[in-house]
């Protein structure tokens, strides 16, 4: 079984049930969902995103889509909107068959992305997704050099995933670290 997974309306979400040829549709919106005419043609069900917090955003549509994937393949498509750019995270982050969008009501494919997190890169994140440490304590906690904390540091704050507190003395995790934790 294929299954489709979007946040699309209208004309995109047609080309690209007929790019993808989905057996099942899910629909995912935040707010007020308005269905189109062309929505209507398309079989499948809507669900409503409630969460306050990216994080519980992300982590509802990671369900769905662990979810679907028991099932068979899984595509995503995902378009502007509070839930396009987490859907499209998701979809990289789990693999999913196929991830699509639209320029101009044509549909695009992209390549999957990956997010390469070193085993230690994650337990000093998790470290920090607790409470803020200074390198000395991150380098205690996960028994490695201060010479590699600060490597590991250096690393995940460039990919934004840590920033430096404005002392310069601790590390705390990001918003966008969070996310990756999920």
């Amino acid at each position: 079984m294929k299954t489709l997974i979007t946040n699309l309306r209208g004309q995109c979400l047609f080309n690209v049930s007929m790019e993808t040829q989905p057996d099942g549709l899910i629909s995912l919106y935040h707010g007020k969902y308005r269905k189109t005419e062309l929505d209507s043609f398309l079989k499948g069900g809507e669900i409503q995103i409630n969460a306050e917090h990216p994080q519980g955003a992300l982590t509802r549509i990671l369900e769905i889509i662990r979810g679907a994937k028991i099932h068979g393949e899984v595509y995503v498509a995902y378009g502007a909107g509070d839930i396009g750019p987490l859907l499209n995270f998701a979809a990289n982050q789990e693999g999913v068959d196929g991830i699509f969008s639209c320029y101009q009501e044509k549909v695009v494919r992209f390549p999957p992305l990956q997010l390469k997190i070193s085993k230690t890169r994650l337990k000093i994140m998790k470290l920090l997704a607790q409470k803020d440490l200074t390198a000395i304590e991150i380098g205690e906690e996960v028994e490695i050099s201060r010479a590699m904390v600060y490597k590991h540091l250096n690393g995940l704050i460039e990919m934004g995933m840590v920033k430096r507190s404005e002392s310069m003395e601790k590390y705390s995790i990001t918003k966008a670290g969070m996310l990756a934790l999920i």
